[in-house]
């Protein structure tokens, strides 16, 4: 039993060394193919009419986006060029896609600062902005956008939209004011059935003084009659002048009353008088002393005198 498995193992390993040895090298040989031809730098539809004519089939593939390079350029192919490959192989083309296209996002309903983070994720900016009253979006949100959410457009596209100026409240509006003279900013609010409310002043070295920095309610806010707009108007800075130190003793020579210097004064001409008279009376027992030296002198020699004449 065991020796007819191993035979008939044996004949089934045999068939399979053939098949592969034998009859595929022959069956390859004798069936009809083709040399894959080089299309790569072509255009898509130029490399399907040469693919086409050999006898294989082309399908595109992925699509990869490069900007120097025009859009349907066959950029790899699959099987490469030179393969021989049985007639109606399919060959996958990669193209060219050009410069990649960025998907608009959805911004109504966003604030400008996230509108403008969720652009720059996408390479893309905000374009001009243009306020509308508007009841149902909240002021300073979006209210459209011109480009609409899903368009594809190129890298760096401006996105223009549409802003919120909160709901409109009467038929006036209000004027831009700032950089105007105080006079004449309260001269174009009362031309406009306006009112002036609080003046406020604000330090600024960088407006001159007496100029609008800030207005409230902002421009083109609607109004009523008689509604009050309250000014800042620009000061000049005023700077803090630094405490002088004192010196050690607390007063400069300059800052001492009158009454101290001329008690230093007194005291100095006093010690000036009085180093004279110890100099004087150091003299005078010089001088007394010297004459008692000489009359001892005397005695002396008349001792020696006396001794001698003995």
């Amino acid at each position: 039993m065991l020796k007819k498995f191993g035979i008939t193992v044996l004949i089934i390993i045999g068939i399979i060394f053939l098949f592969n040895s034998l009859l595929m090298p022959w069956y390859v040989k004798h069936t009809n193919t083709t040399l894959v031809p080089d299309v790569i730098g072509l255009n898509f539809i130029e490399a399907k009419q040469k693919i086409e004519a050999v006898g294989l089939e082309v399908k595109q593939g992925d699509v990869k986006y490069d900007e120097s390079k025009p859009i349907g350029l066959v950029l790899e192919q699959n099987p490469p060029a030179g393969q021989n490959v049985k007639m109606d192989r399919r060959i996958y083309l990669t193209v060219c896609g050009g410069e990649q296209l960025v998907e608009v996002p959805r911004l109504i309903g966003r604030s400008i600062r996230d509108a403008k983070f969720s652009l720059e994720q996408r390479n893309l900016q905000i374009g001009d902005i243009v306020k509308k009253f508007s009841f149902d979006i909240p002021e300073d949100f979006i209210v459209s956008q011109v480009v609409q959410p899903g368009s594809k457009v190129r890298k760096n596209t401006k996105i223009d939209l549409i802003l919120s100026n909160g709901p409109e409240l009467g038929n006036l509006r209000i004027p831009d004011l700032i950089g105007k003279k105080l006079e004449e900013a309260k001269k174009i609010v009362t031309d406009s059935k306006l009112k002036i409310g609080k003046i406020n002043y604000i330090s600024s070295n960088d407006v001159p003084p007496g100029q609008v920095l800030d207005q409230y309610p902002k421009k083109e806010k609607s109004a009523y009659e008689n509604t009050s707009v309250d000014l800042f108007i620009s000061k000049k800075m005023i700077k803090e002048i630094p405490e002088i130190e004192e010196s050690e003793t607390g007063l400069d020579e300059q800052d001492k009353p009158k009454e101290n210097i001329k008690e230093e004064k007194q005291k100095d001409e006093n010690k000036n008088t009085k180093e004279p008279d110890n100099n004087s009376k150091s003299n005078d027992k010089e001088k007394k002393t010297l004459p008692m030296k000489r009359e001892e002198k005397n005695k002396n020699e008349n001792k020696s005198e006396e001794n001698s004449g003995f």
